[in-house]
Parts: structure tokens; sequence; C-alpha cells
């Protein structure tokens, strides 16, 4: 938690632009859901919100924070006492922890105007966790805004997304994520070709701040722009030898298992093989290669594009996004991954 300033937030102007005429006309609603890219600034803009909400000596003219209220200073100090923050335990968010989330909100607000509570990855919501939920939301405190956040709002219950105003968030620019990340302390050397192939996406943008981490992009962009051309078994081979390259380079290394793939390493390489495929398929509709995130595979991508009927790359991706959205159901990560590519190697034969 921090104390964040609409004013001070890169890309998104459309968003702040209808939360800060919500919060000026003094009709924000009680119930928000941020759904977008994963890392491309959602619970930020919520920090904000609530921080604006909270303040006791807000400038009725503007929609920022005052900046020196007791919560403003709480936001500061990272230890709001309104504000709670629900994020998974585990694989999923659990009921208990609705329920003592839900029990904090039920008193007056301490030092804000406001109580506060933001949802990280809502889409993990257990079913009896949402339902708990959903009550509080059908039935809400005049004084709690709650801000659901998630990357995967199809997942979410369609009870609790109809009782959330909605606001869609898209993707930084390059330009945006590579300005984040030299803030943020990291070389423009690196920032640079690292924004290129984020997606939008900060998380993935800091991610890939590293030679190890580009090496391993580079490793999948190969074999994925190779794809087609052996024998779809090789697949296995590929994806037994992936584990022992994430070593010491995954994005989170919670659960990791030494050279085994884990759960949590399948999004981000089910992600660098969309990103593949989608440049080939833009390659494909005449866009040069070398505009595209992986430039770098330039050759590589021009030879895909034209061996493979465009129809045929996207249903190399659809398989991909197949997959992630049943991770929540934790399936097999080398059974997984494996049978992804061997879909893939189908399509995407010569």
């Amino acid at each position: 938690m921090a104390l964040h300033r609409f004013s001070a937030i890169r890309g998104h102007r459309a968003q702040i632009g209808a939360l800060e005429r919500l919060v000026l006309r003094g009709t924000p609603g009680h119930a928000y859901l941020f759904e977008g890219p994963e890392g491309v600034g959602k619970d930020v803009v919520a920090q904000a919100l609530l921080a604006r909400l909270a303040c006791t000596s807000p400038d009725p003219a503007t929609a920022e924070p005052c900046g020196h209220c007791p919560s403003c200073a709480a936001f500061a100090r990272g230890e709001h006492p309104d504000v709670t923050r629900l994020e998974r335990d585990g694989a999923t968010i659990k009921i208990d922890q609705v329920r003592n989330a839900l029990k904090r909100l039920r008193y007056e607000p301490v030092v804000g105007s406001i109580k506060g509570l933001i949802v990280e990855s809502a889409e993990l919501l257990r079913e009896e966790a949402a339902n708990a939920m959903l009550k509080t939301l059908e039935e809400p405190s005049g004084q709690t805004v709650f801000i659901l956040v998630t990357s995967k709002p199809q997942l979410l219950l369609d009870t609790i997304r109809s009782r959330c105003q909605v606001l869609r968030f898209a993707p930084l620019s390059p330009d945006d994520v590579a300005a984040l990340l030299v803030a943020e302390g990291h070389a423009a050397e690196m920032a640079g070709p690292a924004s290129a192939l984020a997606e939008g996406s900060m998380t993935l943008g800091r991610t890939l701040c590293d030679a190890a981490r580009m090496a391993f992009v580079d490793h999948v962009a190969e074999y994925a722009l190779r794809l087609g051309l052996e024998a779809p078994s090789e697949a296995a081979a590929f994806v037994e030898g992936l584990g022992g390259r994430l070593i010491g380079i995954r994005p989170d290394e919670g659960d990791a298992k030494g050279k085994d793939l884990v759960r949590a390493d399948l999004p981000w390489i089910l992600e660098i093989l969309r990103s593949v495929w989608r440049d080939a398929l833009m390659v494909a509709t005449g866009m040069p290669a070398e505009s595209l995130p992986h430039a770098r595979s330039a050759t590589g991508l021009r030879a895909l594009a034209a061996r493979v009927e465009p129809g045929k790359l996207v249903a190399a991706i659809d398989a991909t996004q197949r997959l992630e959205d049943k991770l929540v159901l934790n399936p097999n990560p080398k059974l997984a991954m494996t049978a992804v590519l061997v879909e893939a190697a189908v399509h995407l034969r010569a």
C-alpha cells in the first residue's frame, strides 16, 4: 500500500478521467471491478482512488488526496488501518479470508473517511468465498468501497460482476513501460528490449530486465518458430528441459521444485509462445518483422508466416489460451504443456 496520485500514473487516462469525474461529483460507487491484463497498473489506480476517497482534507476542486491528513499519512507509511487487501492463499482466495476481511469492514473508519477492500486476483475467489462476499456487495455500508482487480474476468461469478462498476484497462504502451522501468532503477539498455516484449505489462517488463530471463524468452521463441517442422513427439523432450532452464530466473520462485516445471511457470511460457505466434500473424498481414516485439527473431518470423496459414497460427494461439483458462484446475504442468505443444505442432505443420 502506498500514497498514489492519479496525476502521477502513466497511461489509463480515460479510466482515470472517469474516476476523477465520479469523485468530483461526489458520486463514487461502492464496488468496482478493474479488469485488464496483468501488470498494467490496475492496483495502483485502485490505491489512488481509495487514497482520495479516504482523505479527510481533500480539495473539492481536485480528485487528488491532500497528502498530509492522517489518512494520507497512513497510506504513505503503507499501513492504512481502514484498507484491507485480500490476496491468494496458495492457489485460491478462501472463504475464511473473506470472512475475516468482512469483519474488519463492520467497524467505523479509524483515520479515513471510508473503509476500503482491494481484492487482488479476484478470479481466484473460491465459489463459497465469492458467495460470502456477495451479500455485502448487495447491501453495502455507505462508508465501504470494494475494488476487485482481475486479469481473468471471465472466471468471476456473473453475480459478482453484475454488482460492480466495471473499468477495463488496456496494456501500457512500450514507451510507458520503458519509462517506468527506468524510473524503478533498471538500466535503459535492458528496459528498451524488455518493454518491447512486455506486452504492456510492468510485471513482465520487470521480469525481462535480466539477461538470463531474456535468454530464456529467446530459447522458447526459437522453439515456437520451428514448431511444426519436426515430429510432435519432440515436444516432450523440449518441455522436460524447461524446468532446468528456469532455475534461478522464475518470475515467482515460491513453489519451484528444482528442475521440474510447476504450475506457476506456465503463464509466462504460454505468453511467450502466444507473443511469438502473434508476431508471425502480424508479419503474415504485411507488418515488418523488425517493428514487432520479437524483432530479434525477424528471420524466423518471416519463415513461419510464409509456411503457415494465418488461421493455423490463430489455432495455435487459441490452444495456449485454453490451457491458461484451465490453470485454476491445477493440471500436471509437464503433461499440460506437452499437450498444448503437440496440438500446436499439428496446427503449424508445413
